[in-house]
């Protein structure tokens, strides 16, 4: 892929270079393609572009208003809120993943069309998933420790086998909470967090797990609530 600048525009093209006599640029589906012979230079190819700058633009523009209508691939949930993704395809050589007004936009390379994106969108949605809980974790591990006085040695977050949120490793005083908490809101998050340092001290439901719970979060029945429902 190259690219042409003026003081206004940046067109990316890509190149085939042929055994004919002649030069001629298509734009398919969004994309600026030079046909030249084998023996034309960079400079030439750039300065045909140049003379064909309106032209290329306006094609430009013309397949993206066509196409600019998004893919609904369903619904993540961040902190307890729903966010809608919605998948385009653009004339960008990677994928990009942004959160606007609480849709979160995937945008894919023309050339992503032809071939099953479900994969690299569960990719690209775990990766934003680990992002936010590296956050998220940090801060509820930090408002629990200040409120229980302890802290475990180690923690770690990983995605764990049966959806499993959280899990204690006693012997080693260490805790790991999955990326998945991630689709609760902060109290939850805060809750599972509170489980988890609970089990430093009781490694079974007993009742004094319970109560040191309730302790700490009388209404902690509410958030459990939400993750059994």
């Amino acid at each position: 892929m190259s690219i042409f600048k003026n003081s206004s525009e940046v067109i990316q093209y890509s190149i085939n270079k042929e055994f004919g006599s002649n030069c001629y640029i298509s734009v398919d589906s969004g994309e600026v393609i030079v046909n030249a012979p084998w023996y034309f230079s960079r400079k030439q190819i750039q300065a045909i572009i140049e003379e064909k700058r309106n032209w290329i633009l306006e094609k430009v523009k013309e397949y993206q208003e066509k196409n600019n209508t998004y893919i609904d691939k369903g619904n993540i949930r961040i902190l307890g809120i729903n966010h809608k993704i919605c998948l385009y395809y653009k004339n960008i050589k990677a994928p990009s993943i942004s959160l606007v007004n609480h849709n979160f936009e995937i945008t894919f390379p023309n050339k992503y069309k032809k071939i099953n994106t479900n994969q690299i969108v569960n990719i690209l949605v775990e990766k934003l998933y680990t992002k936010i809980a590296e956050q998220e974790i940090e801060r509820a591990m930090e408002k629990i420790r200040l409120m229980v006085g302890f802290a475990p040695e180690d923690y770690l977050i990983k995605k764990m086998e049966n959806n499993t949120l959280g899990k204690c490793i006693m012997e080693e005083q260490k805790i790991i909470i999955s990326p998945d908490v991630i689709k609760y809101d902060r109290k939850t998050i805060e809750y599972i967090v509170l489980h988890q340092f609970c089990h430093l001290k009781y490694k079974t439901h007993a009742k004094g797990f319970w109560q040191m719970i309730k302790k700490y979060m009388p209404d902690y029945k509410n958030y459990k609530n939400i993750i059994n429902n």
